[in-house]
């Protein structure tokens, strides 16, 4: 069960950045796409703190299903904060500079 949860998450989560974050406005701009997927990689600074807010109340180890389906909800939420802010700054030209 694991498994299928790993990969259906995954899978999941990879269609949703693509649907947000490769969409986002700002990405059009050929210098800001390099910068904030290559240089700074919104991928993995999402990774890293949904990684942490999840590991504030699931202990690993303990019902890996559990960790895989709040890894997953934790995600979209952050996701979507992101995609929102990063919208806004375009709506409101702050970005691209």
């Amino acid at each position: 069960m694991y498994q299928v949860l790993s990969i259906l998450s995954l899978s999941l989560r990879l269609y949703l950045c693509y649907l947000t974050i490769d969409n986002i406005p700002i990405l059009k701009n050929e210098i800001w796409n390099y910068i904030l997927l290559e240089i700074i990689s919104l991928y993995t600074l999402l990774r890293l703190i949904t990684y942490f807010e999840v590991g504030i109340f699931y202990k690993k180890g303990e019902y890996p299903e559990i960790g895989i389906v709040a890894y997953f909800f934790i995600y979209l939420i952050n996701l979507g904060i992101m995609y929102i802010v990063m919208l806004g700054l375009t709506k409101m030209k702050v970005l691209p500079i």
